[in-house]
C-alpha cells in the first residue's frame, strides 16, 4: 500500500495556504485555493509521472488534502 501524506504550507509563490500530496515520499501535487476555497486548483508536480496510484487512493488523498486545508 502506498504511503499518502498531507502537509499544508505557505510558499511564496501562493497567497494562500496550499495542501501538498505527497505518495511514498514523492511530491506529487498541490491544492491552491488563491482563487477561493470554492475554487480549488490541483497542480501536479514533475516527479508526478513516475507514480502509479489507484483512483481510489488519489481520491482519497485529494479529499483528506482539501479537508486539512480547509481547517
Amino acid at each position: 500500500m502506498k504511503k499518502i501524506q498531507i502537509i499544508i504550507g505557505s510558499p511564496i509563490d501562493y497567497e494562500e495556504l496550499v495542501a501538498y500530496i505527497i505518495v511514498d515520499g514523492i511530491n506529487i501535487a498541490l491544492l491552491n485555493q488563491d482563487e477561493g476555497k470554492d475554487k480549488i486548483k490541483i497542480v501536479f508536480f514533475e516527479e508526478a509521472k513516475s507514480i502509479d496510484i489507484h483512483f481510489d487512493v488519489f481520491v482519497a488523498a485529494l479529499e483528506e488534502a482539501k479537508r486539512e486545508l480547509m481547517k
